[in-house]
């Protein structure tokens, strides 16, 4: 059953329910600059990833950037063709307990002939 937030108007950006309350091993496709516009209208610069057949991109935050960094170094070049896990958890922002994506910190067992696994874009109704 998809999750109610799947249900509004569509995103280009990947957020927790995408990945189905499930860890998510991807790779990394591509990594560019970009803007996120928050709730409350003002902008901010992100690393843009995205992965390897999805068509989603998910927006680096400090915490994510640097757990990238740790693994793969803090040229984002070197993270293009590199595997993640992503997991679904919660963090605290504005006073808030919110629902976000993490990395995990270690390289993701990866056989070379072992399918890729992507976040799904969630189906409307």
């Amino acid at each position: 059953m998809p999750h109610y937030k799947s249900m509004f108007d569509a995103s280009e950006f990947l957020f927790s329910y995408d990945l189905d309350g499930k860890d998510v091993v991807v790779q990394i496709a591509k990594v560019e600059a970009g803007t996120i516009t928050g709730k409350d209208g003002r902008k901010a610069k992100k690393p843009m990833v995205t992965f390897k057949g999805s068509p989603k991109k998910l927006a680096i935050n400090k915490t994510n950037g640097a757990t990238l960094a740790k693994l793969y170094g803090a040229d984002v070049k070197q993270w293009i063709g590199r595997w993640v896990t992503l997991y679904p958890t919660t963090t605290s922002f504005g006073g808030e307990t919110v629902e976000c994506i993490r990395i995990r910190p270690s390289v993701p067992d990866r056989k070379p002939d072992a399918p890729t696994t992507t976040p799904a874009p969630q189906e409307e109704p």
